[in-house]
């Protein structure tokens, strides 16, 4: 659900080097956000069965982690740069103005329409997080460093030369684009690796990059109204009471009993602790041992837990 990796700092080398410890041949992500997690572990011959609510960390996923092999050729990249400044009558995706100026909402919108037409599903989410690479590049800059900027389609070029290496582990790795307590009730896997959606939920994550990302790869401007509705009683609601946040965490693990190991990650903020967090999942498991981090002394770090249960 991306909540926990745009509003709460990931440490992704602490928990890789966690990970490491454990063994396991598959793993199931209820709530991927960026697929930085599932691609380094492509490159440990796991098995990654990601997935997110939002369709955005869905695409970008299905790029790093499910693709097996695939590449944006030259054809397809110049299918999407095709006449991506030219104007229209109207945007087909007006929300886009309330990201972006005129000129830029007008390449995003040409440039959604164009990827449509790549048939394949792999090599049209590689160009989908090509642009969201170029959208980072627009929002980098401010009112007077603007006049810096490279045209839109430059970046993309040289997004593209410089892209990820895809990898090929030999594992059916998939990504999904589920509610995470429908998608972990029928993972199977060795282990759960969950980072929990802050109790924000997802009314605050319309606010962060996330935001113009969904209303770009859906091509609709009241994306998030459905998505915060729908997830009302669930993680990804909009939660002040601690009490309820840790029912809805209990919830949650109730359905992932059938998974042989849990790997939580937590870092604390002021509202839960992670002994807060051990002790909902002491009510399902045993908690083997936490690992402990502290960032503190970093821009933006707090104390990072990962419990494994």
């Amino acid at each position: 659900m991306v909540i926990n990796s745009t509003t709460n700092r990931r440490w992704l080398g602490f928990e890789l080097s966690v990970l490491r410890r454990l063994k396991f041949n598959s793993i199931a992500v209820p709530f991927a956000g960026q697929p930085d997690l599932g691609w380094y572990l492509k490159f440990w011959g796991k098995q990654v069965l990601d997935n997110d609510l939002c369709q955005w960390a869905w695409w970008a996923s299905r790029a790093l982690v499910e693709n097996a092999g695939e590449r944006l050729t030259e054809e397809d990249v110049s299918l999407v740069l095709g006449e991506a400044y030219v104007p229209h009558r109207r945007l087909h995706n007006p929300a886009l103005a309330l990201f972006f100026g005129e000129m830029d909402a007008v390449w995003f919108d040409n440039v959604w329409m164009n990827i449509q037409q790549i048939e394949n599903e792999h090599r049209r989410a590689l160009a989908i997080s090509l642009v969201f690479g170029v959208g980072d590049y627009v929002f980098s800059f401010s009112p007077e460093t603007a006049e810096l900027r490279r045209p839109l389609s430059e970046v993309f070029l040289a997004l593209w030369r410089n892209q990820r290496q895809v990898v090929d582990n030999g594992k059916e790795n998939y990504s999904v684009n589920r509610d995470a307590h429908d998608f972990v009730r029928g993972a199977r896997a060795d282990l759960m690796f969950a980072c929990f959606p802050r109790p924000d939920g997802l009314a605050a994550l319309r606010q962060t990059v996330a935001g113009w990302r969904e209303v770009w790869v859906r091509g609709d401007g009241d994306v998030w109204d459905h998505l915060i509705a729908a997830q009302r009683g669930r993680l990804g609601d909009d939660v002040t009471s601690k009490e309820h946040y840790l029912q809805l965490i209990g919830n949650f693990l109730s359905r992932c009993k059938h998974i042989g190991q849990w790997a939580v990650s937590h870092t604390e903020d002021g509202f839960l602790t992670a002994t807060e967090i051990g002790d909902v999942i002491k009510q399902f498991r045993r908690v083997d041992v936490t690992y402990n981090k502290d960032f503190s002394d970093v821009i933006g770090g707090r104390n990072t837990f990962l419990i494994i249960a």
